[in-house]
């Protein structure tokens, strides 16, 4: 009886070794797939990165273009483009009282 427990036959080793065998590239082959994914999203962020710097830079340089421009208006400049100053604003406020949905 023992002997027939611990006895392996040549077909079960073989079944044995070709499934171990084929587990074993499997994971090989999804290993340097891993890597491979892992190489290539690193690249492409370090790009993005690059191009993000690159366009808060340019966005950087719009604002101080635009805070150079305003800084040239004045009332001067106003009054010979067409604008007329206001004599009496008019000022809208806000209601003490809010409004609610009344329900039946």
């Amino acid at each position: 009886m023992r002997d027939r427990i611990n006895l392996i036959s040549i077909d079960n080793r073989a079944r044995i070794f070709w499934a171990l065998t084929s587990v074993s590239v499997c994971c090989i082959a999804l290993y340097f797939y891993a890597v491979l994914a892992t190489v290539h999203n690193t690249v492409a962020r370090e790009s993005l990165v690059k191009e993000s710097t690159a366009i808060a830079a340019r966005v950087s340089e719009l604002e101080f273009k635009d805070i150079a421009l305003r800084n040239t208006i004045n009332l001067e400049t106003a009054l010979a483009l067409g604008m007329n100053e206001v004599k009496n604003p008019l000022y809208v406020s806000r209601p003490r009282t809010s409004l609610t949905l009344k329900t039946p």
